[in-house]
């Protein structure tokens, strides 16, 4: 990569932290003007605390949530995915602005798909193994 095309990306990538930050007070002090400072703050801070009962309930359930996939006999990475979505999704809540909510709430409603699960041993007639006793005789 050419030191171009690195400086033009480190440049794009302070625009929109700069950026998304003054498009998001912006849009709250719109959001205010429209419904009221009360309830803008009330919103403000209900989808703060829903963000830190949703990051506190991800890091207690996680490792049960795995230990049940294991014995299921699924891919724990399901599991570790939608863990990571949910853990997102309350980061962006407890972050102000309205674009940070609904892309928390899009997170929290995108579907999972469970695979089905795997059978611990394969079955009859599945395998080339014939199963018997094995005794040497000298």
């Amino acid at each position: 990569m050419s030191m171009r095309v690195a400086g033009g990306i480190a440049w794009l990538a302070a625009i929109i932290a700069v950026a998304v930050p003054v498009l998001e007070m912006v849009g709250i002090y719109q959001i205010a003007q429209k419904i009221g400072w009360s309830l803008t703050l009330l919103w403000l801070i209900g989808a703060a605390w829903a963000g830190m009962a949703l990051i506190r309930a991800q890091h207690g359930d996680l490792p049960a949530r795995l230990k049940q996939a294991l014995a299921r006999g699924e891919n724990p990475f399901g599991e570790i995915w939608a863990s990571g979505r949910r853990l997102l999704a309350g980061v962006l809540l407890i972050l102000p602005g309205a674009g940070s909510d609904v892309l928390a709430i899009l997170l929290l409603l995108w579907p999972t798909r469970r695979a089905p699960a795997q059978p611990a041993s394969p079955r009859q007639g599945d395998s080339d193994f014939i199963e018997g006793e094995f005794r040497r005789e000298e």
